[in-house]
């Protein structure tokens, strides 16, 4: 069973990765351009961070750790989340 803190950590993650394609969204109309290619392709690392964290968490979880481990993921999660909110925000401008 997934504990609340891991929980949470799940749905900071997933808010993070649709920010992201939101972003890529937004972005895609200057995809031809030098600077466009330069914002799809962090936007896609990020996008790919946030996926490789869903899995690593729900393994994790799965393995029983506790909150020793989640409770730390938690605020890397919740700066995440809020970094890529802010990056849309930038992208929606």
């Amino acid at each position: 069973m997934i504990g609340i803190y891991w929980a949470v950590d799940l749905v900071l993650v997933l808010v993070e990765a649709i920010f992201l394609v939101l972003t890529l969204r937004n972005y895609s109309p200057i995809g031809d351009t030098h600077v466009g290619k330069l914002l799809i392709a962090v936007s896609a690392i990020f996008l790919t961070q946030s996926a490789l964290m869903f899995v690593f968490f729900l393994i994790w979880a799965e393995m029983g750790y506790t909150v020793a481990v989640a409770g730390p993921l938690l605020v890397i999660s919740g700066l995440g989340a809020l970094g890529s909110a802010i990056l849309y925000r930038i992208s929606s401008m």
